[in-house]
């Protein structure tokens, strides 16, 4: 009824200008029609704006610094949340192939805990870091590519002793840095 209304007084021209006088306050322009209203040109009624409206000159604001992706600083990272008992955050840095053979988070959470109780890595030092090309993994029969091959020195503590235990470790390229191969220990 009111649209009816509407379309009715549309044809007479002084209700025409008050209704899009007043429509104007509740909509905005036309991206090229916001041009017009940029600059006034004084004495030449017709011509065009002499400026375009522009944001402010801002100075690009400076995006964070990326925290390192190194392969050393990753696996220091993962051994850091394995003695806080951050397990949670720790299943997120696993590569897929090895999340699929814990089975599940609770599962690798549950197996963390029990070995947190026997033993303790109290200091994780990555040594020689190497990306190698291809790597086969014979104990699970995978190959990946692009791997980084690091030698590390894990200090763990057993109840009253220390013992110093050399690995090598290999983490595999994913889009934001790297994962780790760590698999459940066999039974």
């Amino acid at each position: 009824m009111i649209l009816a209304l509407l379309s009715q007084l549309r044809g007479w021209q002084v209700i025409d200008r008050l209704v899009n006088k007043i429509a104007g306050h509740f909509t905005t322009w036309p991206a090229d029609d916001f041009a017009r209203f940029t600059a006034t040109p004084f004495g030449q009624p017709s011509a065009a704006p002499v400026s375009s409206a522009q944001p402010p000159v801002t100075r690009p604001q400076k995006p964070p610094e990326p925290s390192s992706i190194a392969p050393g600083a990753f696996e220091i990272r993962f051994n850091r949340l394995q003695r806080e008992g951050r397990y949670e955050q720790m299943w997120s840095m696993l590569a897929e192939d090895a999340q699929r053979s814990w089975g599940s988070e609770e599962k690798f959470i549950e197996v963390m805990e029990l070995q947190s109780d026997a033993a303790q890595v109290v200091e994780a030092e990555v040594g020689a870091v190497n990306i190698v090309p291809e790597w086969t993994d014979q104990r699970h029969n995978r190959t990946y590519r692009n791997v980084a091959r690091l030698a590390v020195r894990y200090r763990l503590k057993h109840e009253y002793r220390e013992l110093t235990v050399y690995r090598q470790v290999h983490l595999v390229p994913a889009a934001d840095g790297w994962r780790t191969l760590c698999y459940p220990q066999a039974s």
